[in-house]
């Protein structure tokens, strides 16, 4: 085998194992990304899968993917927006009632605590639907996905400082919401 010839087999493989380990780092949080937005188990999967297959070819054509994780959310997010222009309204209700006529018998104690608390969060995340979107896109990436606003930042293609304000204004949004008054310390 020529050097070139190694020399290519070998970034290949380099290449295999970083999108391997991007992989198993981002997909969980790329599906519940997906997810959130469409509200269709299925929908969410094609999404992410399809964000990892041009993740993939931008690996492995001549470029240098420098921020992988920022990529697939970009994708996935122009992504999302393409299948709403072509779907145009995403049920919600179906995916309510689909669970909704099973019966089922809480195994022990702590089912019942993670189901308050998951009626809780429900409760949050159907306030957080209410939300202008630009509001509500950088409250999930900071309190679901745990993603700093700098890294917000370049997802959305957005300045931190421009993502910090949008912060504080959601917050502040979904504090009246939820009727929680705002601390006066001042």
């Amino acid at each position: 085998m020529k050097e070139n010839e190694l020399l290519y087999v070998m970034s290949i493989d380099d290449d295999k194992q970083r999108f391997t380990d991007i992989y198993n780092q981002e997909s969980d949080s790329l599906f519940r990304f997906c997810l959130f937005r469409v509200s269709d188990r299925e929908k969410a999967l094609e999404l992410t899968q399809e964000a990892f297959t041009r993740l993939w070819s931008s690996m492995s054509s001549a470029k240098r993917v420098e921020k992988p994780r920022a990529l697939l959310y970009v994708v996935a997010r122009h992504l999302i927006i393409d299948w709403y222009r072509r779907v145009k309204s995403v049920s919600l209700e179906s995916l309510s009632t689909e669970d909704g006529d099973k019966g089922f018998d809480l195994p022990d104690d702590r089912v019942g605590v993670e189901i308050e608390t998951n009626t809780e969060v429900g409760r949050v995340l159907s306030m957080l639907d209410t939300l202008d979107p630009k509001y509500r896109e950088v409250i999930y990436f900071r309190y679901v996905e745990d993603l700093p606003p700098k890294d917000i930042a370049e997802i959305l293609e957005l300045n931190t400082n421009i993502v910090s304000v949008r912060l504080t204004r959601g917050l502040e949004a979904l504090r009246k919401l939820m009727g929680i008054p705002k601390n006066n310390h001042e």
